[in-house]
């Protein structure tokens, strides 16, 4: 920082008495500062061992072009060389029938792990869900008619217990299953009088779904106690169903009952959900 505030120093002195050199004698020209010629000769050895420095690098060598014959003779395609043509025929020999077979054997093995899905999933859902009835007969008339397709869901009765006015499904024998609407629920007494009205615990109830004024009371003209588990029921087409009035029917237990009758898949006219 020194030297150059020193050489400063120097150039505005020189530049001062030039001024008054000039001021002085308009013919008088001033010889270079020795700092000056110092400087040139700096400058110059620099500029002369730069050129020796690159003389002695080499220049760098081009590569030599290759000529078209060449270039075609080395470069290959890979499909042409024998080398490619030979291997994959003495691979394919050994590898194509273990290939094969692996994918008969994995095809075979898949197949039987989705129909083993397939069947558990169609128990479980048999078992625990829902199935699938037909109705037959006119029992229930005019809510269901013979040939209708049900959907039974056991859900409802594997958290809770059957309502009044359910459509339940139950066993009446081991080959034979009936479809009723549930009447008097367990603890409670049933009775049917002479004019067809029927009375829980003596109290009148409206038969909203019966079709037809009941003409054959059964059992139940005389008050009928149900036990803890059983259940009163009766087809919607009074007259024309075989169910609790009737001693080979009886009190439905609750045993007996498979599930709830949900929805009418079939006639499509008629699907929706069973009141």
């Amino acid at each position: 920082m020194d030297d150059n505030r020193t050489v400063s120093e120097e150039i505005e002195e020189s530049l001062r008495i030039c001024e008054e050199l000039l001021s002085q004698n308009l013919n008088f020209v001033p010889e270079k500062p020795p700092f000056l010629e110092e400087l040139q000769e700096t400058e110059k050895l620099q500029l002369a061992e730069d050129l020796e420095e690159l003389e002695k690098v080499e220049p760098e060598k081009k590569p030599e072009p290759i000529s078209e014959p060449e270039q075609y003779e080395t470069v290959q395609p890979l499909w042409r060389g024998e080398e490619f043509q030979k291997q994959p025929a003495e691979q394919d020999v050994g590898e194509k029938p273990e290939k094969k077979e692996h994918g008969i054997r994995r095809t075979i093995i898949c197949i039987l792990v989705c129909a083993v899905i397939a069947v558990t999933a169609a128990i479980l859902i048999s078992s625990f869900v829902a199935n699938y009835t037909t109705v037959e007969g006119s029992s229930m008339e005019p809510e269901l008619a013979s040939g209708d397709q049900l959907v039974v869901e056991k859900i409802s009765y594997l958290t809770g217990k059957p309502q009044r006015y359910d459509v339940i499904v139950f066993e009446f024998n081991e080959t034979t299953k009936y479809i009723k609407r549930v009447i008097g629920l367990p603890g409670e007494t049933v009775r049917i009088d002479e004019e067809g009205k029927i009375y829980i615990n003596d109290c009148a109830v409206f038969d909203e779904y019966g079709s037809g004024v009941i003409e054959d009371a059964g059992i139940a003209k005389n008050n009928v106690k149900l036990g803890e588990d059983e259940y009163f029921v009766l087809g919607d087409n009074r007259n024309a169903s075989k169910d609790s009035r009737s001693s080979e029917v009886g009190m439905v237990k609750g045993d007996q009952i498979i599930g709830k009758a949900w929805l009418r898949v079939l006639p499509w006219e008629t699907f929706g959900m069973i009141q």
